[in-house]
């Protein structure tokens, strides 16, 4: 198992530097470009007041290189722009001055998005995927770094209720939020959540947190409406993961982040591939 090389170009520059001791955000000077990466996972929508719904994007670049991609309005996005896990992207972004995050980069709203294409192949995405491992959360903190992937031993998968309504400031934001957002389409808020607890392969650390991939709650969604209730929806969803991840023929990574304003690893999505493609590349 090998470490990413991931360089943080604008972390030493003197003038991001200087930048990020304002308290409003603003664009990096000649910081923006044009990003190409492979999609790997899309978070549960937040709430924002500009934009009413926005999702964070995590990917991976042509340079293995992580990026965290955000805000993205999600549904104000012209239908040919919705993107999916596993599409390679192509976006405008630059640095902001609030999230010094070495793999964070600022959506440039109002460009377009560009799907360039699907990877469907598993051992495709592994190539990409494979670029951004690292041995645990300690390896990624020690290189200053705050995305990674990071191969699990899941030990449970499970859900537990979570807060049934937006709270207030979020609901004053819904309000406030873009006049092109039909309100009634937004996500609904999912009263539970999905949760893993896990030991780290390499290090034998262990940990649990809660999964905040998007598509566990679409799902959750989805199910309720064909089996018509939570029980058996929740039910579902945690039969399909855990027929995944507990698969003896997969080899399963945690895709770990951390919050702008948080220290503390979160799981942004569980990723799983088949134990051949990882030894016909050279894991073993």
């Amino acid at each position: 198992m090998t470490s990413a090389a991931i360089v943080p170009e604008l972390l030493s520059d003197d003038s991001f530097s200087s930048a990020i001791s304002g308290s409003t955000m603003a664009e990096v000077p000649d910081s923006r470009k044009h990003i190409e990466l492979l999609v790997n996972c899309k978070t549960y929508p937040a709430v924002s007041t500009k934009y009413t719904e926005t999702v964070c994007t995590g990917g991976v670049d042509r340079d293995g290189n992580f990026i965290r991609l955000y805000p993205i309005p999600f549904r104000l996005l012209d239908k040919e722009e919705r993107y999916d896990r596993w599409d390679i992207i192509r976006v405008q972004a630059y640095r902001d001055t609030k999230d010094v995050r070495p793999e964070s980069w600022h959506y440039a709203h109002g460009t377009p998005i560009e799907v360039v294409r699907t990877v469907e192949s598993d051992k495709e995405r592994w190539e990409w995927m494979r670029t951004v491992l690292f041995h645990g959360a300690e390896d990624l903190e020690s290189q200053s770094l705050t995305n990674g992937l990071v191969e699990i031993e899941p030990l449970k998968f499970f859900w537990k209720p979570d807060k049934t309504e937006w709270t207030e400031r979020q609901k004053n934001e819904i309000r406030q939020g873009s006049l092109m957002f039909d309100k009634t389409e937004m996500a609904e808020r999912v009263p539970y959540q999905f949760r893993l607890k896990y030991r780290e392969t390499a290090t034998g650390r262990e940990s649990e947190g809660k999964v905040l991939a998007w598509s566990y709650y679409v799902g959750f969604l989805r199910q309720r409406s064909k089996l018509g209730s939570d029980e058996a929806a929740l039910a579902a969803i945690v039969d399909i993961v855990k027929g995944r991840i507990f698969s003896p023929k997969n080899r399963v990574f945690a895709i770990l982040g951390t919050h702008s304003r948080f220290g503390s690893w979160m799981i942004s999505a569980v990723y799983h591939v088949k134990k051949e493609i990882c030894r016909q590349q050279g894991l073993l």
